[in-house]
């Protein structure tokens, strides 16, 4: 046996992911950023251009320049090729003998190659917490919170976020940022997620959190429309000086200051996180921090405007 062609679909969009039971917050102080299994082998099943793969990637891109950014640890999962039989073990019934020992086959893909410094660990079930030493290294690094990126959804991405939860390490599964072998697996694995061990977010979510300020252990999270801003901005336009300048002049144009379409359309996932809805077509129509204020402000139960 070996991998299926995985079907093209188009990934969930926001506002079919399900509701999480876990009420957890994600911290740039106590999370690490995951990327499971994203190896040639996985990755070439798929058909070229296929979008569920491409946003994953994109979307795993765009965490990764996050977490390094903000000094969130990043630690990868990666098989190794030509396992012998015997610690191949019951995978093989199902999935054939994996990975040859050729680059082709183990390399992670390009876009999202590890850095020096950042820990590989040879994977060897579903789960990437069986036989490996990502808990320890989750301890030794003060991290109680794991960013779930990568394939398979409905395999390994779920099994580790089960082990996670066993081990009581909160799980946070990127809807965006992970792919599976059809649509209805993915959704599937994102409910059972939701339902019984992990909080289902999106990566402009999970950008939105890392780049908050960092609060002394104890004290509350941080609230507030121009916080929330100032975290979704920070990853989406360029430096820290331009989204001061966004918050300081709020009837300035956002697309003047680099803000794109694909932009906008992340930052107001990222809004609607926090329970915000915005219409994309009002924001283009407006494109200013004082739209999003007022939109804030007139929505129940969100955080007021700073």
């Amino acid at each position: 046996m070996s991998l299926p062609a995985p079907a093209d679909y188009p990934p969930p969009s926001t506002s079919e992911l399900p509701v999480s039971r876990a009420p957890w917050e994600l911290s740039g102080g106590r999370a690490a950023l995951l990327v499971h299994d994203m190896q040639r082998y996985f990755a070439r099943v798929y058909r070229p251009g296929s979008a569920a793969l491409e946003r994953a990637v994109s979307s795993i891109a765009s965490l990764l320049h996050a977490a390094r950014r903000h000094g969130v640890p990043v630690v990868y999962t990666a098989q190794s090729g030509d396992q012998d039989p015997a610690e191949r073990g019951l995978q093989a019934d199902l999935w054939g003998p994996g990975l040859r020992a050729d680059p082709t086959d183990t390399e992670i893909l390009a876009p999202l190659a590890p850095r020096p410094g950042e820990l590989v660990l040879a994977k060897h079930r579903y789960s990437a917490f069986a036989r490996t030493d990502l808990a320890r290294w989750l301890a030794d690094q003060g991290r109680d919170q794991l960013v779930i990126t990568g394939v398979y959804a409905q395999y390994g991405v779920l099994a580790t976020a089960l082990d996670a939860f066993c081990r009581d390490i909160a799980p946070f599964v990127v809807a965006d940022a992970v792919a599976a072998f059809d649509r209805p697996g993915h959704l599937r694995a994102l409910e059972q997620a939701a339902d019984s061990c992990a909080v289902v977010t999106t990566a402009a979510a999970v950008r939105a959190a890392l780049a908050l300020p960092r609060q002394p252990p104890g004290a509350p999270e941080p609230g507030g429309a121009d916080e929330v801003l100032r975290g979704a901005l920070a990853e989406l336009l360029d430096g820290d000086e331009e989204v001061e300048a966004a918050l300081a002049e709020p009837d300035r144009d956002l697309f003047a200051l680099g803000l794109d379409s694909v932009r906008a359309m992340a930052l107001l996932a990222a809004l609607e996180e926090r329970g915000v809805a915005v219409d994309f077509g009002d924001f283009i129509g407006a494109g200013t921090v004082g739209f999003l204020r007022e939109r804030i402000a007139a929505t129940p139960g969100a955080a007021p405007p700073g």
